[in-house]
């Protein structure tokens, strides 16, 4: 199995700050994100912060998504986690990262990527790398 994780950080975009402000409608909104890729929640959850800030939780089938928003600094990060399970999601998270950096970023954001899996998933043309703790990590081809 393959899992495909991206983190994402930078300013906000106009959307998210006014978002921000309903976190019940960015639930909604984002869950709509996530649905058009293909994706599907299971369940949500807002955590408001008593200075503006708020975490937003997306328990995906697939596995997550969480979005932290400190107004203080007008940013933003978000983690997205998307495991392969019976097929293929890399198109599917890709579009989800796509869409949210186009959305909630001022400027798109910068992103980290770490695709993870088996030996198997490895000969299947990407480029194996080993982790710390020996684990095989993949990087994509």
């Amino acid at each position: 199995m393959i899992s495909h994780h991206f983190i994402g950080t930078g300013g906000w975009s106009d959307t998210l700050r006014r978002g921000q402000r309903d976190p019940a409608r960015l639930l909604d909104e984002v869950a709509g994100h996530v649905q058009a890729c293909h994706l599907q929640v299971m369940a949500t959850q807002a955590v408001p912060f008593d200075n503006g800030g708020l975490t937003l939780v997306w328990v995906l089938a697939e596995s997550h998504l969480v979005l932290h928003v400190w107004p203080e600094l007008e940013s933003a990060t978000v983690d997205l986690h998307v495991c392969n399970y019976g097929a293929s999601n890399a198109a599917n998270a890709g579009a989800l990262r796509d869409r949210l950096a186009a959305t909630y970023f001022a400027t798109g954001g910068q992103w980290s990527t770490l695709v993870a899996g088996t030996a198997t998933d490895a000969e299947a043309g990407l480029e194996p790398v080993m982790g710390a703790d020996g684990d095989l990590l993949v990087a994509e081809g």
